[in-house]
């Protein structure tokens, strides 16, 4: 999805700047199905815009127009998403049906067709408790106590281990870990892990050493923003015509198909339990 006439990114960081950010940052569009720039974002694969809009508050579950999350709108688009999904799951981000959690049995069914279309790394995401997720180290094996406390992210799952695989945060090492080993930490605005803040329309990614050292420029940067900041009372109006504008400045004929296409697919399964009733 680029932006008519130039790249979405730019677009979406100039559009962002043109107001205060919170106040638009969750802005939906109905004519496209109630997308929101994270999904926007998520679908072009433009993983530090992601961050960013996370990092500045997007619910990173906000619902379109069919009640599907972004994750579980990505999960159902054919194409591999991985790293996008794993960025969400990161996140916190759940997969919704409907507008709510989906059953035992919708994710079954998930799991099945993700598999069938060849993307087994996501299925195995998603069927396990942790994978994906953000997790701090609770307790280690083999004496590593100097594990304890820190926060990794989770890969594979390894069913006849029961062991995951995980990437310790800021050294990049690699683990084989128990789900006794781990406690679910999804990153947050107050402690993303991360930073990516925007600087004349660009992005630029902050490394850092330890999740003390990203709190603390999170906190100084956040404070401030805040004293250069002041509440709108009509913050949510704004919100609404800035989504419009936001979506008129952007090339999203392919989007809406992608997520036509996704909805449809999405009911396709209880259409064909009633033919079978009816069959039957």
């Amino acid at each position: 999805a680029t932006a008519k006439g130039g790249n979405f990114r730019t677009t979406a960081l100039q559009w962002l700047g043109k107001g205060n950010i919170k106040d638009r940052v969750n802005a939906k569009c109905e004519s496209f199905g109630n997308v929101g720039l994270l999904y926007l974002a998520a679908v072009d694969k433009e993983y530090d815009l992601m961050t960013f809009l996370l990092l500045n508050g997007a619910d990173v579950n906000i619902i379109n127009s069919a009640g599907l999350s972004v994750l579980s709108t990505l999960i159902y688009d054919s194409r591999s998403h991985l790293t996008t999904i794993r960025l969400l799951l990161s996140w916190g981000a759940e997969i919704f049906h409907e507008g709510r959690g989906a059953t035992s049995q919708e994710m079954k069914e998930l799991r099945f067709k993700t598999i069938m279309e060849g993307n087994a790394a996501v299925a195995n995401l998603i069927s396990s408790e942790l994978g994906g997720r953000r997790c701090k180290m609770v307790s280690a094996p083999d004496n590593r106590d100097d594990l304890v406390g820190k926060t990794c992210v989770v890969g594979r799952h390894i069913k006849k281990s029961s062991q995951y695989e995980v990437t310790v945060e800021f050294t990049n090492e690699s683990l084989l870990l128990g789900a006794d080993n781990l406690e679910r930490y999804d990153r947050t605005p107050h402690d993303p892990g991360c930073f990516v803040e925007c600087k004349n329309n660009r992005l630029k990614r902050r490394d850092f050493k330890s999740n003390a050292e990203c709190r603390a420029i999170v906190v100084s940067l956040r404070e401030d923003v805040e004293e250069s900041s002041e509440a709108d009372p009509d913050a949510e109006a704004k919100a609404e015509q800035a989504a419009a504008d936001l979506l008129s400045e952007l090339g999203l004929g392919d989007i809406e198909g992608q997520s036509s296409s996704a909805m449809k697919k999405e009911k396709q399964p209880a259409a064909s339990d009633k033919k079978k009733k009816r069959g039957g």
